[in-house]
């Protein structure tokens, strides 16, 4: 509802003023208990309830999910004079 028309039913009668701050309140009543829903589930984990745990997400205040492994400073891969495939032959076994 718009200004003017809060503001037309304010001249025109209290009642209607009544019913409109009733409806407002259900409304607020219904999208509170909605919020109250939403939150409880977001704030479940796999610890306090049946959910796996890689539904888990990371938040604020809970350890880093970096790895703890150090690098090796090794290069990835494999040798360097290493071909690394077999030769294709007539008669496999």
């Amino acid at each position: 509802m718009k200004r003017e028309e809060i503001l037309a039913l304010c001249a025109s009668n209290s009642e209607a003023i009544a019913a409109y701050i009733e409806s407002l309140e259900s409304q607020i009543k219904d999208l509170t208990q909605r919020l109250t829903a939403l939150e409880s589930r977001l704030n479940q984990n796999s610890r306090n309830s049946s959910k796996p745990p890689s539904t888990d997400y990371f938040f604020k205040g809970k350890p880093n999910p970096k790895s703890l492994r150090k690098k090796s400073g090794k290069k990835p891969g494999g040798q360097e004079d290493h071909s690394g495939t077999l030769e294709m032959i007539d008669n496999p076994e």
